[in-house]
Order: structure tokens, then C-alpha cells, then sequence
């Protein structure tokens, strides 16, 4: 009779070639996808100036090195950077290419990172404090510039519906994140097995995610820069967009433009095709850019955000070898969110020293 002896080695080499065709049939996907809007202006795409559009490539690699940043403090802080950046390069292309990337690719990349699979409870945390303070810098920027705006800050319009309602918005949500956390409140215990206990447990797992955002930043981590640096360089390629075809809207009305146009990225939608390319070209429209110049600039900008992160994706996904060594000694370590934490001890925990 044939031998039927499971052989382990052979499982992992075809899962690995499993992932490496999923993430490639993908990548192919989404420049199928794709074509049909770079065929919008061709004209203006073959006249860009090559030095800009390299800057722009440059702009948006140090952006996804701010994401590997802040993702290993949020995901990965016990693990070397060699061990994490796979993951972190996995969750960067789920976050671009998936529908509600935003939510489910940090998701993706903390789960993809060992076979020793995490609770939903502590993905919830890590991804609700992901999720959170990748989206206070432009939360901020919005309501700073637009109350300048509103003020009378030259370079873009001064209309309050433009300007001090989606500031006003901006500072709401700043402000509803920063107090949650000491709202929350321990719920009691529940019988096991029940929906009650399961909604509890994610309530308590978004509360803990809140606690956790405002440990990290109060602890003022460096690597709370890379939240940073994730928007700030990516709004930056649009600059470098509108550089490269010779007509360069004021600094605020791009900013106004891209911070407003973005919010169409939250729709379910793949790579945010369609939706987040029209919401930033009427966005940059309704806040003062000419119509040709912002499509030019916008597809660029889409163009070369969606290329890297597939390639990077993929990247991550082919270095599938580092699932194992996750595992030392025959027992898992510890490797999901900063640090296990509760609302008394956060500060101090966030503040403990991790592998660098």
C-alpha cells in the first residue's frame, strides 16, 4: 500500500505556493481593473515630468515604511523587525486592495503571522488602536487647516461648508476617540456560550482598543511617528502628482481636497476603484483645482499607491517562512498588540521595553 504518512514539509511548500498565486492573481486583477481609468488621460500621463513622478514613487515607499512602522508597535513590538516586516508588508496590501482595507488588513496581516491563530478579542484591540491613530493625522490636519481656511488662510475657499463643518467633524471625532476610554467600563461575566457574552467580549475588545490608542500615545513611542509618516508621504505623492504635469494647485486646496476625497476609501468597494479616484478628483475640484489637472495628478497618484502596495503584498506573502519563526523553544511568543493591557496598567506596559 502507498504511504499516506502526512509529510509537513510538503503541506507548507504548497500552502506557500498557494499564497504566492493568490496574491499574484490579485495584483493581476487589480491592473486589469485599473486600466480602463489610466486610459482616461493618456496624453497628459505621457508628458508627466520623470523627475517628479520618481519623487512620487519615492514619497509613497516611505509612506509604506511608515505603516511597517507603526504596525510592528501596534502588532508585532516583541518581535525583531526582520521577523515582522512580512506581516506588515501582508497587511499594507490587504489594506489597499480589499474592500474596507482600512479595517481588515491590519486584521489580515496579525493573523497571517503565525500559526498560533490570536483571539478576536485581541484583534479587535490591536486593530481598533491601528485604526484609530493611523487616522488621527489627517483627522487633525482636516480640522487645523480647515478652521485656517475658515479664518482666512489664503490658497483655498473660505465657505464654512467647506471649511468649518468637515474641521468641526474632524475635531468631534478626535475628541470621541480621546474620551471613550474612560468611559468604558468592565462588563459582567455572562454564561458561556451565549450571544451576550460574545457582543460583550467585542464591546470590551473596542473599549480595550481605545484604552490601548490613548497608552501609545501617551507613552510617545517613536515609532508612533510611522502613523505619521503614513499620511503625511502620501499625501505628498498627490503633491508631487500635480508637480509632475506642470500645474500645481495651492498647498491647501490639494490637502482639502485629499483629506476629504480619501473618506470615499471607507466604501466596500476593491482597491476603492472608481470611488476614491472620483471622490479625490471632486474634491479637488470643489475646493479650486482645474478638472484636467486633478484626473491627471489623481490617477498618478492611484496609480502608483496600488502598484507598490500589491508588489509589497506580495512581497510579504512570498516570505511566507518567517509563520515559524514565530515559535521559539516549542512555545509561541507573545505576538499580538503592543502589550496585553488594561485601563490601569496601560501606561506603564506601553512604556516597558520591547525587542527593537
Amino acid at each position: 500500500m502507498p504511504d499516506e504518512t502526512p509529510n509537513p514539509a510538503a503541506d507548507r511548500q504548497s500552502r506557500r505556493w498557494a499564497r504566492r498565486g493568490a496574491m499574484a492573481a490579485i495584483a493581476a486583477v487589480l491592473a486589469f481593473l485599473g486600466a480602463p481609468a489610466l486610459a482616461g488621460v493618456p496624453a497628459r500621463l505621457v508628458r508627466g515630468c520623470g523627475v517628479w513622478i520618481a519623487g512620487a514613487i519615492i514619497l509613497e515607499l516611505l509612506s509604506a515604511v511608515g505603516f511597517v512602522v507603526f504596525f510592528k508597535l501596534v502588532f508585532a513590538a516583541p518581535i525583531s523587525w526582520r521577523r515582522s516586516m512580512p506581516a506588515a508588508l501582508r497587511a499594507l496590501g490587504a489594506s489597499t486592495i480589499l474592500p474596507a482595507g482600512g479595517l481588515i488588513g491590519p486584521t489580515v496581516g496579525a493573523w497571517s503571522a503565525s500559526t498560533e491563530k490570536p483571539s478576536v478579542a485581541q484583534l479587535t484591540r490591536s486593530t481598533v488602536t491601528f485604526v484609530i491613530i493611523t487616522n488621527a493625522p489627517a483627522a487633525i490636519a482636516l480640522a487645523m487647516l480647515g478652521t485656517l481656511l475658515w479664518l482666512g488662510l489664503p490658497g483655498g475657499p473660505h465657505d464654512p461648508a467647506l471649511t468649518l463643518l468637515p474641521a468641526s467633524l474632524a475635531a468631534a471625532f478626535l475628541a470621541a476617540s480621546w474620551l471613550a476610554a474612560r468611559s468604558a467600563t468592565p462588563h459582567p461575566a455572562r454564561a458561556p456560550g451565549t450571544l451576550r457574552q460574545t457582543l460583550t467580549k467585542s464591546t470590551s475588545a473596542v473599549g480595550d482598543g481605545v484604552s490601548e490608542a490613548r497608552a501609545l500615545v501617551g507613552a510617545r513611542n517613536w515609532k508612533l511617528t510611522g502613523a505619521v509618516a503614513y499620511f503625511a508621504f502620501d499625501s505628498a505623492v498627490l503633491w508631487a502628482a500635480f508637480h509632475a504635469y506642470g500645474h500645481t494647485p495651492p498647498i491647501p486646496v490639494i490637502a482639502m481636497g485629499y483629506l476629504i476625497g480619501s473618506l470615499a476609501g471607507a466604501l466596500p468597494i476593491p482597491a476603492g476603484l472608481g470611488a476614491v479616484d472620483g471622490g479625490l478628483i471632486g474634491a479637488l475640484a470643489l475646493y479650486g483645482a482645474p478638472i484636467a489637472p486633478a484626473a491627471a495628478a489623481v490617477l498618478l497618484y492611484r496609480g502608483i499607491s496600488l502598484a507598490l502596495a500589491a508588489a509589497l503584498g506580495t512581497l510579504g506573502w512570498m516570505r511566507s517562512g518567517t509563520d515559524r519563526s514565530l515559535r521559539v523553544g516549542g512555545r509561541p511568543r507573545r505576538r499580538f498588540g503592543a502589550a496585553r493591557m488594561t485601563r490601569r496598567a496601560a501606561p506603564e506596559v506601553a512604556t516597558a521595553p520591547v525587542e527593537s
